[in-house]
């Protein structure tokens, strides 16, 4: 089995690759940090005996960023996986970001994902079986007034993946997507929480105990379908005064 992660040096997109490399599969792994990313590389082949190869990108840059990627699939081989734990924020994200500011939230989180996607799909649809999983936040239930357009790239993010399941739904491919609580990871250090966040080793586990389900998208943990149901079900006048 083979597989091509973006986003693989850090938080879920590591502990992921550890966990698809405890199962044997040969890795292409995508980051915008050479040096982490090549001490997982040589840690993954010290440790599983699996084929790792490195790709320096930054998905600010998403055309070059998806080249850079397909030219390292080709001579990579066949991919039967394609996992998309990236995306970045910003703690001044209030709506008053410029243009720039915009760029780089949506590209990391939404555009490197459907560009690259549009790319590599044709080479999934001739695998026996194949998937694509994409992660989401729970930021992304009601907008809000902090995390503005990170919200609104992640929902475009879900009804992607919702639209991608549909366009595939007679294939091999098997599309999955996760809503992701708080995962305690950097970005979310030292912040303070409403509820414990989950640790990225979980969240990569629950991905590969669910590889071979088709269920389209799913909380994690569970226990956010009853949140956000709520926090979607609050009337306006209640939900305005709410400051989260």
């Amino acid at each position: 089995m083979t597989a091509l992660i973006v986003g693989a040096s850090a938080g879920v997109g590591r502990a992921l690759s550890e966990a698809l490399a405890e199962r044997g599969e040969d890795l292409l792994l995508v980051s915008s940090d050479a040096r982490d990313l090549d001490a997982l590389a040589a840690h993954l082949r010290l440790i599983h005996r699996v084929g790792v190869t490195t790709v320096e990108a930054d998905a600010n840059d998403v055309a070059r960023c998806v080249e850079k990627i397909c030219k390292a699939a080709e001579s990579f081989g066949s991919i039967e996986g394609l996992y998309f734990p990236i995306g970045a924020s910003r703690n001044d994200d209030h709506g008053l970001v410029g243009v720039e500011g915009v760029n780089a939230i949506l590209n990391s989180n939404l555009a490197i994902v459907l560009g690259l996607t549009a790319q590599l799909l044709p080479r999934l649809l001739t695998q026996p079986k194949s998937q694509i999983v994409g992660f989401g936040s729970i930021a992304s239930v009601r907008g809000r007034r902090s995390n503005v357009i990170y919200s609104a790239a992640k929902r475009g993010l879900q009804t992607y993946f919702e639209s991608l399941r549909h366009l595939t739904a007679k294939t091999n491919v098997t599309v999955q997507f996760y809503q992701l609580g708080y995962v305690a990871t950097q970005q979310s250090f030292g912040q303070s929480l409403l509820f414990p966040p989950v640790t990225s080793s979980y969240v990569a586990q629950q991905v590969i105990c669910n590889l071979d389900k088709d269920f389209g998208r799913r909380f994690l943990p569970r226990y956010w379908s009853i949140i956000a149901l709520m926090v979607r079900c609050l009337p306006w006048s209640i939900y305005k005064k709410l400051d989260f």
